[in-house]
């Protein structure tokens, strides 16, 4: 699995990509998860290995329906 720097880098690089070709739209969205994952960051400075798109999310959004874990 890719680290969160090597995700960053790969982010970064679909953004200039993006922007290059005048896709705003997806400009905007690759922009959007290089921020969310820039917070995951901050917030797990321990963590080494890239976290899933949903995996941030979740952690940006844990009351979330999609999020909640249930203990039986």
């Amino acid at each position: 699995m890719a680290s969160i720097g090597d995700q960053l880098q790969t982010y970064r690089s679909a953004l200039a990509e993006a922007e290059a070709n005048g896709e705003q739209a997806i400009a905007s969205k690759i922009q959007q998860q290089i921020k969310e994952l820039e917070e995951f960051q901050q917030r797990h400075p321990e963590e080494v290995e890239a976290p899933s798109p949903f995996e941030v999310f979740c952690d940006l959004n844990p009351s979330n329906v999609n999020c909640l874990v249930y203990d039986d």
